[in-house]
């Protein structure tokens, strides 16, 4: 059965959609764009920064879950700016141990006009 996913702070709520959503094996988040708890969207933060904050809102989703980012089977990011991989890959080497399968895709634009933005699968098991 399919179950959606509530967080404390509505990091990333804009629109008709769920934040995440399980079927008590797997965990699917919604994109997240680098905004904060506050509601500020992080347009204008370094890629860097920005991709942090995507990791964080992901972290939120899957927190309210009882998981958390060494859960995550695979994620895709989406960028504006192709060459910015580097930066993107520099946060996430801060934020994982073991990395999850990844799949990088360069957009012509993004909700808000930030420069990335990142899902995720993840998995309940331990």
């Amino acid at each position: 059965m399919v179950q959606t996913i509530d967080t404390e702070n509505s990091t990333g709520q804009v629109g008709n959609f769920n934040l995440g959503t399980t079927n008590g094996d797997l965990v699917f988040t919604a994109g997240q764009v680098p905004e904060t708890d506050n509601g500020d969207v992080l347009d204008d933060a370094p890629i860097k920064e920005q991709t942090a904050q995507c990791l964080k809102n992901i972290q939120s989703v899957l927190e309210a879950e009882g998981l958390g980012l060494d859960n995550i089977l695979k994620t895709t990011v989406y960028m504006v700016d192709i060459q910015n991989w580097d930066k993107v890959n520099e946060a996430y080497g801060e934020h994982f141990e073991t990395y999850p399968a990844r799949t990088a895709i360069g957009v012509t634009g993004l909700w808000g006009a930030v420069d990335v933005e990142i899902e995720a699968i993840a998995t309940t098991e331990p």
